[in-house]
């Protein structure tokens, strides 16, 4: 009987062993694990505190640096692009000055036009120069000049601005100063708008009307030179889009055939092998020709043909009609 008790017991201890162990294993708690490293954020700073100014970024190097940062006010040939035209050209007696003082000490080495010498750089194609701001380059140059110079600090400013005016008046592709003249305010409204209206009437009315393709003509073009060179040139969809009857597509070309036909449409293309017409009809026709012989002959009508025997009308010592026309179109807004 106690064995049996005993034997029973047991029994009992072990299955209560065994379920604890069953519990522990499927609701234990796992081992505690170290979280992943997270990476911050990147940090954006704050935004810098201005006081009412802007402060320009530095300057790089390079002929087009200090274009954003350029100041308003008296200018190169041109605004924008490259340092020399975009750079603020210093006061008329500062200029004065640093010519003086150049033809003074610089002229006999890099020359009075610049151009520089078998003992001189050429100063117009200089990087110290054309990158200078208001002589910081120029004078650390002069600082290592030989034959030593004897200059203050307001010569050697004087000299960089003298050397800027000369720049900003340099055209594209190193053509040489004086393309672009600066302080010259052009005027072209020099002539009468009544008188104008009349040789409109007479030399131009066959084509264009100020009431039609020509309507508010003035008011396209703001700047009075834009419009001389246009109705001058006669510059098609920029005035007034080709007379009357319109433009569009190329110019009207006539192809004559070896038997005498003639095809007639607007010239898409022209080689010595190929024309390609665009026909009334919307259509293409493409004719071969003989590279040879040239045949068939092409006929182009000149689209400006009208507006160059005008311009001989036109012709006189003084460009008078010309300037009245432009008076009085100037008045079409």
């Amino acid at each position: 009987m106690n064995m049996h008790r005993r034997v029973i017991a047991a029994t009992i201890l072990m299955g209560a062993a065994l379920t604890g162990l069953v519990l522990a294993q499927g609701t234990g708690t796992p081992p505690p694990q170290t979280p992943p490293t997270q990476t911050p954020p990147p940090q954006t700073p704050p935004p810098a505190q201005t006081t009412g100014q802007q402060t320009a970024p530095p300057r790089q190097g390079g002929a087009g640096a200090g274009a954003a940062a350029a100041p308003q006010g008296r200018g190169g040939g041109r605004r924008g692009g490259f340092t020399q035209f975009t750079r603020e050209l210093a006061a008329p007696d500062l200029l004065l000055r640093g010519k003086g003082v150049y033809e003074a000490n610089c002229a006999s080495c890099h020359a009075t036009d610049l151009r520089g010498g078998p003992n001189g750089a050429n100063l117009l194609r200089s990087a110290a120069a054309l990158n200078d701001q208001h002589g910081d380059l120029v004078g650390a140059a002069v600082a290592k000049h030989s034959p030593a110079l004897t200059l203050n600090d307001a010569d050697i400013v004087a000299i960089a601005e003298y050397l800027h005016s000369i720049h900003a008046t340099m055209g594209s592709q190193g053509s040489p100063p004086g393309r672009n003249p600066t302080g010259v305010d052009l005027n072209v409204l020099v002539g009468d708008a009544a008188a104008g209206e009349k040789h409109f009437g007479t030399l131009c009315a066959q084509c264009h009307s100020v009431t039609g393709d020509l309507k508010g003509i003035g008011a396209k073009f703001p700047d009075a030179r834009a419009l001389q060179n246009a109705w001058v040139a006669g510059a098609g969809g920029r005035f007034g889009g080709g007379g009357r009857g319109g433009g569009g597509g190329g110019n009207a070309a006539t192809v004559t055939m070896a038997d005498g036909s003639k095809v007639e449409g607007a010239l898409v293309r022209k080689t010595d092998w190929l024309v390609i017409l665009k026909l009334a009809d919307g259509t293409r026709k493409s004719i071969a020709r003989d590279p040879n012989t040239g045949l068939p002959k092409v006929d182009v009508q000149d689209p400006a043909e009208a507006h160059k025997k005008m311009v001989l009308v036109l012709d006189d010592p003084d460009n008078k009609k010309m300037h009245d026309i432009t008076a009085y179109l100037f008045t079409i807004k």
